[in-house]
């Protein structure tokens, strides 16, 4: 007999609140009340050109992760932005991108007057493919920026030959992404730049926002630096000569102090969250109708948050009324990640030279469920899922 579900008056799988994370503890405060000292006998000491935290964080951070240089900035965007501005390319010029990711992404593309343009995804990671990325590539083109969403990793080999055969810049957005591997690589270090939003909600965070830029090659570094204003012109004897337009992405002392604590538990983090994301796949594997993202051979994910899909030809009731179901057991889903792909976005979708037209990612997105399996859950967290899931396909999925 099928068991009654909690939106129908049954009992819910779970009735505990879901954990709650907890990203900051004494360390942290500790370090902003170190910065907050020293503010107080020298003001100026609280911003980057009088302080140290800043310096140190590029340098403990670029260090974590094997790379020659680091940018900081205020934001995951501004670290975006800092990478696409780095490049200088001519307005006009394309830069190839993924339909499924947060408008950070673009807008920076848009900021540059240069021309997004989006390549469809694997329905099954919703990342987009070395194939797809093929199809998009013109004369204009001259950047390709690759989205590891929810921490799972786009196929690097063969994107990487790709840009090569065509001396393209690759850009990584790790926003989601903190220490996943590629093959023994870590992301962010196998293209020419890579990204990472330390937005709090994060794997890490530098106390609310922040951004980093990593990079080997010094041109891009020391372009970076000078966009988002963490110095001045070093190499010339005018300190405000400016040599191109720029903005003030500069992080703050303080953000910086809280990202030199953050970054020391980021492995503990990420282990954390994969063991989860690694069970929860594990476990769903028998089910008919939902099945987890794939993850590809070779690489670790980090699971900033875990996804689902759900094969929506197969249940009786539409993706939000499954959703909801498993809400009511206890289980905090979300539906569908992004409403639409990016190019359907109002900014965007009016503007004849952007539209394009990405058939994965359109029907990925109608069936794709996102659960957070932070470091703060446990197995417990996991197998109430997994019963949440197994409940609702019971009472939802069709039959002959």
């Amino acid at each position: 007999m099928v068991e009654r579900l909690a939106i129908e008056g049954g009992e819910p799988v779970r009735r505990e609140p879901w954990p709650r994370r907890v990203q900051f503890g004494e360390e942290e405060l500790n370090a902003v009340i170190e910065v907050m000292k020293s503010g107080i006998e020298d003001s100026g000491k609280l911003w980057r050109m009088g302080g140290t935290k800043t310096k140190d964080f590029e340098t403990e951070f670029a260090n974590f992760y094997g790379s020659k240089y680091a940018a900081a900035s205020s934001t995951g965007t501004a670290a975006i932005h800092l990478a696409v501005a780095a490049c200088t390319f001519e307005p006009g010029s394309e830069v190839i991108t993924s339909p499924i990711t947060d408008v950070g992404t673009v807008t920076p593309i848009l900021f540059q007057n240069l021309v997004p343009i989006f390549a469809d995804v694997d329905p099954e990671t919703l990342n987009v493919t070395p194939e797809a990325i093929a199809k998009c590539i013109s004369e204009k083109t001259k950047a390709i920026i690759v989205v590891h969403l929810s921490g799972l990793l786009c196929d690097m080999d063969p994107i990487m030959e790709l840009t090569e055969e065509h001396n393209l810049v690759v850009i990584e957005d790790c926003a989601q992404a903190h220490y996943a591997e590629y093959k023994g690589r870590i992301a962010g270090t196998i293209g020419d730049m890579g990204c990472f939003s330390l937005m709090v909600g994060k794997h890490m965070t530098s106390g609310g926002e922040g951004g980093m830029t990593i990079t080997d090659n010094e041109e891009f570094w020391r372009k970076s630096m000078l966009f988002a204003r963490n110095m001045f012109t070093p190499w010339t004897r005018i300190r405000f000569d400016i040599v191109f337009p720029v903005l003030n992405y500069r992080m703050t002392e303080l953000q910086a102090a809280i990202g030199l604590v953050q970054l020391k538990k980021l492995p503990k983090i990420v282990e954390q969250r994969r063991r989860l994301g690694t069970k929860l796949a594990k476990s769903i594997s028998h089910l008919e109708t939902v099945k987890p993202a794939k993850v590809l051979r070779g690489t670790k994910p980090s699971y900033w948050f875990s996804i689902i899909h759900v094969d929506t030809d197969s249940i009786r009731v539409s993706l939000d009324d499954f959703a909801e179901a498993l809400r009511r057991e206890g289980i905090p889903v979300g539906a569908r990640y992004t409403g639409a792909p990016m190019y359907e976005y109002e900014f965007l979708k009016d503007r004849k030279i952007y539209a394009d037209s990405c058939p994965n990612a359109k029907r990925a997105l109608g069936g794709v469920l996102t659960l957070s399996l932070h470091e703060s859950c446990t197995e417990r967290e996991v197998e109430d899922t997994v019963k949440a899931l197994e409940k609702v396909e019971a009472n939802y999925r069709r039959t002959s």
